[in-house]
């Protein structure tokens, strides 16, 4: 089976890139990838050393910058632009079915393979609002014959039918030999004679790194907390405010900034309790990255990844929007001593069995497979 795999991203990237690398990587045998990219650079790069064939077109600038927040007539014109190429490139690859991976693959991919009458799968990783998620919604019921959710919360955001709840997958094998955590704490710059809290991945408003630094204020100097990651795709800006925060808090020597990490394993090596503070978080892939390291999550129960996780699982979870709870459940983490921290952290390994990322292509390639029989 000839799958094209879309993806809107070819050099920076996030959580969906990821997962999509991951899926390529533990395809059976009896897929035959492509890979479509609306740009080069390193993800790019990293498919290709995987072995995999990748396809780049070039994208217009008023795509480029649009975001979920700001459709704009121009990106739309821009995208209309790009069908012809698309379209030509997939009647040249000829594929059973087509995998859109992002909210741009969705709306240009799959127009695309509807116009060249190829069976497409939308892979939902998003909850959009306002004209993006109607753009996406309204693209993805006339495109796609299956869907693909990563969470409950996305499936119910698009509310379209034949979609499928598909957790995101993780390489459980690359967590069998990490660094001590001295070792980690060292190679990073960290204390090692407090408990380190982390919050990783893109430095965005609505990942609530505000809050994050309001629960540090009222826990340091206890423990020692760590920002990993950078603005990426969007709010250039906050990063700054961040900085202004620590500072007008007293929290200099209480708080790290990381640049972004490609590879987070070294950090939950160091850590002792993953925070995701976001607001209506798709998924949280890093909170099964940290289980599997061994280091539970403090995470709101309107994330995606809460669907699967009970308190004990891979951490604690807390009310919506709480973060007085959150701050008591991080603090309470912090307090705990090492034995205790230590079975926290075999039961947040043992959960995170359940993501193995073979389980997750043999699912995914079910659903391919279903859409090019329809």
């Amino acid at each position: 089976m000839k799958v094209a795999f879309v993806d809107q991203a070819g050099d920076e990237t996030g959580g969906a890139q990821e997962s999509l690398a991951l899926l390529l990587g533990h395809l059976p045998q009896t897929v035959d990838p492509d890979i479509i990219l609306f740009g080069d650079g390193r993800y790019a790069q990293r498919l290709r050393e995987m072995g995999l064939r990748v396809h780049v077109l070039a994208t217009p600038t008023a795509i480029a910058g649009a975001t979920r927040e700001r459709v704009s007539l121009q990106s739309g014109i821009a995208a209309l632009g790009m069908l012809g190429g698309l379209i030509t490139l997939l009647r040249r690859l000829q594929p059973s079915v087509v995998h859109t991976n992002t909210v741009k693959a969705h709306v240009v991919g799959g127009v695309a393979a509807r116009i060249g009458n190829v069976p497409t799968v939308a892979h939902f990783r998003d909850v959009l609002e306002g004209r993006g998620r109607t753009l996406v919604r309204s693209a993805a019921r006339v495109a796609s014959r299956e869907r693909i959710a990563i969470s409950s919360l996305v499936a119910r955001s698009f509310a379209l039918p034949h979609t499928s709840v598909i957790e995101n997958p993780l390489e459980l094998g690359a967590y069998a030999n990490l660094p001590g955590r001295s070792d980690a704490r060292e190679r990073l710059g960290l204390p090692r004679d407090k408990p380190i809290v982390v919050l990783v991945g893109r430095i965005n408003r609505w990942k609530g790194h505000d809050r994050f630094l309001r629960a540090a204020a009222a826990i340091a100097p206890a423990a020692h907390f760590v920002i990993a990651g950078a603005p990426r795709f969007r709010d250039a800006d906050f990063l700054p405010e961040l900085h202004a925060m620590v500072e007008a808090n007293g929290l200099r020597e209480s708080v790290t900034f990381l640049d972004w990490l490609e590879d987070p394993r070294i950090l939950f090596a160091a850590a002792d309790v993953n925070v995701n503070c976001s607001t209506r978080e798709p998924f949280g892939r890093t909170v099964i990255e940290a289980a599997a390291a061994g280091v539970p999550t403090v995470c709101f129960d309107d994330a995606g990844v809460a669907e699967f996780m009970r308190d004990g699982d891979g951490g604690t979870v807390v009310r919506a929007g709480d973060e007085a709870g959150l701050t008591t459940a991080i603090a309470t983490y912090v307090a705990m001593d090492v034995t205790e921290r230590g079975r926290t952290g075999h039961a947040a390994a043992t959960w995170a069995k359940r993501f193995a990322a073979d389980r997750h292509a043999a699912r995914v390639t079910e659903i391919l497979e279903r859409a090019a029989q329809r």
